[in-house]
């Protein structure tokens, strides 16, 4: 077997191993997952498919934070971001 072979595959192991190590960090705090909007405090259903296909989830690793909005007040927050950068654009030259 060749060095540079070895070398590869080795490498390729490496990634592997870390790629799942962060696979498995994630999951873990997907167990931190609330059961309402943080938001408007609507109940979150997890085995309802559309709630699971529809709301969205913010993960925070560092802080190792879930947060979980609902499409309303996603939409909201959103609507917000894009009305302060279009003013922000417009004030600045």
């Amino acid at each position: 077997m060749s060095l540079e072979r070895k070398l590869r595959r080795k490498q390729a192991h490496k990634a592997k191993k870390d790629a799942n190590k962060a696979l498995a960090t994630k999951v873990a705090l997907f167990g931190n997952l609330p059961n309402k909007c943080l938001t408007c405090e609507q109940p979150f259903d997890k085995l309802n498919r559309e709630q699971v296909m529809s709301w969205n989830v913010v993960v925070r690793q560092q802080e190792e934070k879930v947060h979980l909005y609902c499409p309303d007040c996603w939409d909201n927050a959103q609507q917000i971001v894009k009305d302060y950068m279009e003013e922000k654009d417009a004030v600045l030259p």
